[in-house]
């Protein structure tokens, strides 16, 4: 009897330690984020500042800004890239700081200014509800 309850403390002992032990969602996987998108000149540049899950997707936040001054007067191409480990979920990408007038033709991608108030206002309310999976380090 002494043996039984000795068996059934360490059994008990052993759950207790594996329960708290963190558990690796095996449905894990290492996103490698991309975007790439025409610009006026090539003084843009392009950063993935946040990553979040919104729903059963992964939305990437990229934001584009000049460096300003002088500038060829080209087409050029904004670039970022980033590495998250999330849930293997679709990824979409949302651009935000576009000033140029015209419609950019990417696919994939969301800018924020071409989208209807209504539509970026739900875009912003999605989002904060959205669990952070990558945060840009800070300069």
């Amino acid at each position: 009897m002494r043996q039984l309850l000795a068996l059934v403390a360490v059994a008990a002992a052993a759950l207790t330690v594996t329960a708290d032990e963190p558990k690796k969602d095996s449905k894990m996987k290492k996103h490698e984020l991309k975007v790439s998108f025409a610009t006026p000149n090539p003084s843009w540049k392009a950063t993935i500042s946040e990553a979040r899950v919104v729903g059963q997707e992964i939305w990437v936040k990229v934001d584009v800004a000049s460096d300003g001054g002088i500038a060829p007067q080209v087409i050029g191409t904004a670039e970022a890239t980033a590495s998250v480990e999330a849930a293997d979920l679709p990824v979409k990408y949302a651009v935000f700081g576009k000033t140029w007038g015209w419609k950019n033709e990417e696919k994939g991608l969301t800018f924020a200014k071409d989208l209807s108030k209504e539509d970026l206002e739900k875009w912003e309310k999605a989002w904060k509800d959205g669990k952070v999976v990558f945060e840009a380090k800070k300069k």
